[in-house]
């Protein structure tokens, strides 16, 4: 009797293991499925800041044409009238290209940001996938 009655005590006690292990697999799990779904969201908006970027840079370039184009009316410009108006537009194009280079500065400091936080997630994940993998390992 005193055996049986062990047994059963050990038979809980595994039940019990098994119950604990089970829920905070369970845990786990869900805690996965969160970061995964912040991961995702950090990466689309990553995906969209670098397109922004890469927008910006073209735009950039466009301005430095433009400038170009303008100096060399300038240089050929004879009547001062002509001048004015060009020194004119050419100051109207630095100050557009200064503003965007402002944006551009600004979105590359969240790009920053967002790869920081990406990193973060994806270190949490990794991190919470080895306890689930441990956890399994262990049963």
């Amino acid at each position: 009797m005193a055996a049986l009655t062990a047994e059963v005590r050990q038979l809980r006690v595994a039940v019990e293991q098994l119950a604990r292990s089970q829920a905070e697999t369970q845990a786990l799990g869900m805690t996965l499925s969160a970061q995964q779904g912040r991961i995702l969201q950090v990466t689309q908006q990553l995906d969209a800041v670098r397109k922004e970027i890469a927008s910006a840079e073209a735009g950039s370039q466009g301005f430095e044409a433009r400038l170009a184009g303008a100096r060399s009316e300038l240089s050929r410009a004879g009547v001062p009238e002509m001048r004015a108006e060009i020194e004119s537009a050419i100051r109207a194009v630095e100050e557009e290209r200064s503003r965007l280079e402002r944006e551009l500065q600004q979105t590359r400091g969240r790009e920053n940001d967002l790869s920081r936080t990406l990193a973060l997630e994806e270190g949490r994940w990794r991190d919470t996938l080895e306890r689930m993998e441990r956890l399994t390992q262990q049963r």
